[in-house]
């Protein structure tokens, strides 16, 4: 990708996008080795999560590799969402693993019972069929943000994390007119420019946010009982930050990139 002379120099574009893709080996790695957890709901569940966040972040690297940041946003949202979902099971775990996955058993188009196999207790029989769920009926009463104030207990700092950066995401999932700065420039003149070629625009906050987040979901993980060694993942999250020019955290979602 050739990059404007406005934009982070190419160098530097390329050293990000190495960084980020060395946290995705380090995920893919526990999962080409195995992924070991112990055999209880907790830790299946959590196992379930640190799959989805390997896929996500590894889709999130393709598409700021491609110049297509603002897009990768979107997956950046739906990690969110599963750290916030995580965190909030860790503050109860045995109790609320079991919820969630005893609410997702029936939604399989297979009729295998999880919770029976992890129980070591698989019927004889076939289960009876589960009444259709209403249309939007959700595994907790809790909104996102209520259990993101819950998480805080187990995930310090998740719940004013998601205030955030959470509205700011949505946008772009939404396609919201305060994301319109992400497709089209107004010029002095009056003249608008379409925004539609890959760009390095915020291919930095948003790598950095997606490993962050990434890792915070791996440390759930982790507490709930799958068997995670954090420490070259906790690296990476280093390198990125030092690609982006930043000693910690990553830098907040916004139109600039």
């Amino acid at each position: 990708m050739r990059l404007g002379a406005d934009e982070r120099s190419e160098e530097r574009f390329d050293e990000l996008l190495a960084a980020g893709q060395s946290a995705v080996d380090v995920m893919f790695g526990w999962l080409d080795a195995g992924l070991e957890f112990d055999r209880t709901v907790p830790a299946f569940v959590g196992s379930l999560f640190a799959i989805r966040s390997t896929r996500n972040l590894k889709a999130v690297q393709l598409l700021c590799a491609a110049g297509y940041a603002v897009e990768a946003q979107t997956l950046l949202r739906n990690m969110v969402e599963d750290a916030v979902t995580l965190g909030y099971i860790s503050t109860k775990p045995d109790k609320l693993a079991k919820d969630w996955l005893s609410f997702e058993n029936p939604r399989l188009a297979s009729e295998t019972d999880l919770l029976a196999i992890l129980q070591e207790d698989v019927p004889d029989t076939v289960p009876a069929p589960v009444p259709e769920r209403a249309k939007f009926s959700r595994w907790t009463r809790l909104s996102l943000f209520a259990m993101a104030e819950r998480a805080d207990r187990a995930t310090p700092g998740i719940a004013e994390y998601l205030e955030y950066v959470y509205p700011v995401l949505s946008d772009r999932a939404h396609g919201n007119i305060s994301s319109s700065t992400s497709y089209a420039k107004a010029h002095p003149d009056g003249t608008l420019e379409a925004l539609y070629k890959p760009s390095a625009r915020q291919v930095d906050i948003t790598l950095c946010n997606a490993v962050t987040v990434a890792l915070t979901t791996a440390e759930r993980a982790k507490a709930l009982g799958v068997d995670l060694d954090l420490t070259a993942l906790e690296q990476t999250e280093r390198d990125v930050y030092a690609a982006c020019g930043m000693s910690e955290g990553p830098p907040p979602i916004g139109d600039e990139g």
